[in-house]
């Protein structure tokens, strides 16, 4: 009896507490959209595209998050292309960025966080002010250890969905998205080489 009566207390008290103690898991889903034409691209391995292409990358989450968008170019400077909380079930779009000389690998960065990173922040803002080569490596270093941290939590689970037809409306052609949960943070790369 007394072994039922504290499991009864344990799960009252579990029950009574603020849900931010409760560990919450971040579903969310990102697109690569290509060219005029906005053609949907997997993200699953480097974009080959050309000097003078552009694309878009749509975010969608299905929670309150914070997300950061940030580019490490071929010439290894750093340009933030979002840093913001968003809302859940808002679509945010990235872009367009148009691919310029020199051409390289461009790594766009997709962070997606439950709580939000003020460190991170904090060089983003540094490195606007004064994009020294100094505060870009303190960044980029930032970036990494992100990342780190989000891999040693599990590969993220990932699955290629079907989000409605492209732009242009054919019927036949289908646009993807790529959804990943089950997890408080991520770090994305996506690669591209033009």
């Amino acid at each position: 009896m007394k072994k039922m009566k504290l499991t009864l207390a344990v799960a009252l008290f579990a029950f009574c507490l603020p849900l931010p103690l409760f560990s919450q898991s971040l579903d969310w889903q990102i697109q690569f959209l290509r060219g005029r034409d906005r053609e949907s691209t997997p993200i699953n391995r480097t974009i080959r595209m050309e000097n003078n292409d552009a694309f878009m990358l749509v975010v969608k989450a299905e929670a309150d998050c914070y997300c950061y968008v940030i580019c490490y170019d071929s010439e290894q400077q750093i340009d933030t292309q979002l840093n913001e909380a968003i809302k859940g079930g808002s679509q945010v779009p990235v872009g367009p960025v148009f691919l310029t000389e020199p051409s390289g690998t461009e790594t766009f960065y997709v962070i997606m966080s439950i709580t939000r990173h003020e460190e991170l922040e904090k060089l983003i803002n540094l490195n606007e002010k004064s994009p020294s080569r100094q505060n870009t490596s303190d960044l980029y270093r930032e970036i990494v250890r992100l990342q780190n941290a989000a891999s040693d939590l599990g590969e993220p689970a990932t699955a290629i969905i079907t989000s409605g037809g492209t732009s242009r409306g054919a019927a036949e052609e289908q646009s993807f998205a790529t959804k990943f949960t089950g997890k408080e943070m991520y770090v994305r790369a996506i690669s591209i080489r033009h």
